[in-house]
């Protein structure tokens, strides 16, 4: 077993800046099997443009341990900075990673390694900002209590600033998001509102989406009981914001723990009413499971809301990521594609001034992790960055050969070197038929050459069908509390992309008497006249401006 590496400073307060220094999970294999989107906050003007509200304060990892084989996945939403946020996602693998794990495969011994590394962050994270809540402390007693704040200001304006610039140092918190796959289970923890889904492929065609995180806000009946039995006057809070967000539970956030007392909602509380005890299932078996999860932040589902007031986001969200599958090649090109699609939603949301438009104008931060487990990726053919270049190529549709196919180049005229073995012929315009909007998707067949008995086929625009293994039977059974288990079928309409995006992927139509079949010899007529190119090169050499 090898030896883990001894852990290096993270608690330093430049370990947790903006700026990318060297971090001890720069070492840690990433994960292969997961992509990563994003997009950064924005505010939208009236001219159309768009700014940034403030910095990106998402952060997340994807790593694969290979000494316990296990997979480590975690998004973090932060809030008034990034240095909560940073924090947690430097930390949290160092209480996962670094042997913890190592002969566990309990579920209760999992969960409880998953609330201790919580809370092992928690603690770690608010004994670095000690000497900043040890001074701002003692100025603060220095001041006298019956004065308001104005009152305060105008007589001791340089303690007011002072506490003012350590307040700064202090504030912020952020949700945490961890998923962990160890002894082929998988492990949810979370705490705030970024979210996890997992989307089973049935036997049926129809994907199960199910939400494995829970929603600590203001808007969880749970969390306004849970307030409630600290002391607390649930109708001032039930619906509102707490300090900058609306998030019960979180990792950080002084004003809201230690310095509840100050809030006026909070100072009732018997006890510090924002906790960072996360909310764990698990685990999941995922031997033989066809699908995907997703992890998101919050901009993500609240974007979509907000745009669109969908009751069932989980599904959309599903549904997109789905779509993507079947039209990109690789993981990072569907999370990107689906962050994408709902950044132009909201924006074309706020555009078109609506009924939504006044809830639209500006949106958080946006990350979105998915983890593949088995669902078909999209072929190179099909994906929408890829280019279709038709050429003369030999083909013979009865072999199987793994070598290359030769490029046959028609003759110019006048030139003196081989010919072809057949003379190309030149197609007028009216033998082309224009593309018709009413035209019906491509349909991609692509054949396995490991195996030339095995096939598929791809429709663009729908999920890839494919053979379904059966998930994992005791799914329903690990989270009672689980605020939605749905479904729907990969073959509704709902899934297909609109009429200008299957464009994309239509070929010109050409219209006989051109011939679709290769001759005896093997080849195809070629598609492009070259003869004017060719009497202008051949000009050329005759005047000896190019050698031949």
């Amino acid at each position: 077993m090898a030896t883990p590496r001894p852990r290096k400073n993270i608690l330093s307060s430049s370990s947790v800046s903006q700026s990318p220094a060297p971090s001890w999970t720069d070492d840690l294999p990433v994960c292969h099997l997961s992509g990563i989107g994003f997009s950064t906050n924005q505010i939208y003007r009236q001219d159309g443009a768009r700014e940034e509200e403030h910095e990106f304060e998402d952060r997340f990892f994807h790593f694969r341990a290979y000494e316990v084989e296990c997979y480590l996945y975690g998004i973090f939403d932060g809030h008034d900075g990034m240095h909560v946020a940073d924090f947690a996602r430097l930390r949290l693998p160092a209480e996962l990673l670094l042997g913890q794990l190592l002969d566990v495969t309990d579920d209760a011994a999992v969960k409880d390694i998953l609330h201790r590394a919580f809370h092992t962050v928690e603690r770690s994270y608010f004994e670095t900002i000690d000497e900043v809540l040890a001074e701002r402390t003692n100025l603060k007693l220095q001041l006298p209590e019956e004065l308001n704040d104005y009152e305060l200001y105008q007589q001791y304006p340089t303690e007011v600033d002072k506490i003012q610039s350590l307040d700064s140092q202090i504030i912020g918190g952020a949700s945490a998001n961890i998923a962990l796959i160890i002894s082929g289970k998988l492990y949810v923890a979370n705490v705030g509102d970024s979210r996890t889904i997992l989307c089973i492929s049935e036997p049926d065609g129809s994907l199960s989406v199910k939400q494995l995180s829970i929603d600590h806000t203001v808007l969880n009946d749970d969390e306004i009981l849970r307030l409630q039995q600290l002391g607390l006057d649930v109708s001032q809070i039930n619906g509102n914001q707490l300090g900058s967000s609306n998030t019960t539970r979180k990792i950080g956030d002084h004003s809201l723990k230690g310095g509840y007392k100050e809030h006026v909602m909070l100072s009732l509380a018997q006890s510090e009413p924002v906790i960072a005890e996360p909310e764990v299932i698990g685990g999941i078996p995922l031997n033989g499971m066809n699908g995907f999860m997703a992890m998101f932040t919050g901009g993500l589902h609240k974007s979509l809301v907000d745009a669109t007031a969908t009751t069932q986001v989980n599904i959309d969200i599903a549904k997109m990521i789905a779509a993507e599958f079947s039209v990109q090649t690789t993981l990072s090109g569907v999370t990107q594609g689906v962050v994408d699609k709902v950044v132009r939603i909201h924006h074309d949301t706020y555009l078109e001034k609506g009924p939504r438009a006044s809830k639209c104008h500006k949106r958080e931060d946006i990350t979105l992790l998915v983890r593949n487990f088995g669902f078909p990726l999209g072929t190179s053919v099909s994906s929408p960055m890829s280019q279709f270049n038709p050429v003369t190529v030999p083909y013979n549709p009865g072999a199987v050969s793994a070598q290359r196919p030769t490029l046959i180049i028609p003759p110019r005229p006048g030139f003196t070197g081989p010919s072809s073995p057949q003379p190309s012929r030149i197609l007028q315009p009216d033998q082309i038929m224009p593309i018709s909007p009413t035209m019906v998707p491509l349909s991609i067949n692509v054949t396995d050459t490991m195996s030339p008995t095995s096939s598929r086929t791809s429709t663009v625009g729908s999920p890839t069908s494919s053979s379904v293994s059966t998930p994992c039977s005791n799914l329903n059974d690990t989270d009672p509390n689980s605020n939605q288990d749905s479904r729907y079928n990969t073959s509704d309409s709902d899934t297909q992309r609109s009429g200008e995006e299957l464009l994309l992927f239509q070929r010109l139509q050409v219209a006989s008497p051109r011939p679709t079949e290769p001759d005896e010899e093997g080849y195809i007529e070629p598609y492009v006249d070259f003869t004017e190119f060719n009497e202008v090169f051949n000009a050329a050499i005759m005047d000896n401006l190019l050698s031949q």
